[in-house]
């Protein structure tokens, strides 16, 4: 596990990373289009403050930008608190390393310190192990699973929800390492 893990708001240098890990995930919402391209560079300019319900930053480690973490809270659809993160590093040999561990404790964090969060939340496919345990590891509460949720190019996946609410955060941040 890494302790050299930080998070900060992207930068316009970021654009090239950013758009090639797109453009290398099967992801069946990538857009390769040049109006994609300009929405990715419009969200990294609005990096570091929730603009149209997306705080997005950048995950650094080895002074580097390994990845991307965000928590969206749509105008429609969650709560005031309640925020939905996303998480993606980049290399997929860096994975499992603990960078995504310590970058979700960052975030989490500030989510519930900085932006007022009383709920934080996330989704993962159920075959995404190690998502899963650091969503477990952090303390994060297996809710159910939402069935053929996660459209892909050959049939919709089952995703496992999983929810921290501020109590949670508070008994579980004291037995949080300083890496993670």
């Amino acid at each position: 596990m890494t302790d050299d893990v930080s998070l900060r708001p992207l930068k316009p240098g970021d654009l090239e990373a950013l758009w090639a890990a797109r453009m290398h995930s099967d992801e069946p919402w990538a857009d390769p289009s040049e109006a994609g391209r300009r929405k990715l560079r419009d969200r990294i300019a609005n990096s570091g403050r929730v603009n149209h319900g997306e705080l997005l930053l950048g995950i650094v480690t080895g002074g580097r930008l390994a990845g991307e973490i965000q928590a969206r809270q749509p105008d429609m659809g969650l709560p005031p608190g309640v925020f939905e993160i996303g998480i993606e590093v980049f290399d997929p040999t860096e994975r499992g390393t603990g960078i995504g561990r310590r970058a979700l404790a960052l975030f989490v964090t500030h989510l519930f310190e900085e932006e007022h969060a009383h709920r934080v939340q996330l989704t993962t496919d159920v075959d995404n192990m190690a998502m899963r345990r650091v969503a477990e590891h952090l303390g994060f509460g297996l809710e159910g699973t939402l069935r053929g949720f996660m459209p892909t190019k050959s049939e919709p996946r089952d995703y496992l929800m999983y929810g921290m609410t501020r109590s949670d955060f508070e008994r579980a941040r004291v037995g949080w390492n300083p890496a993670g």
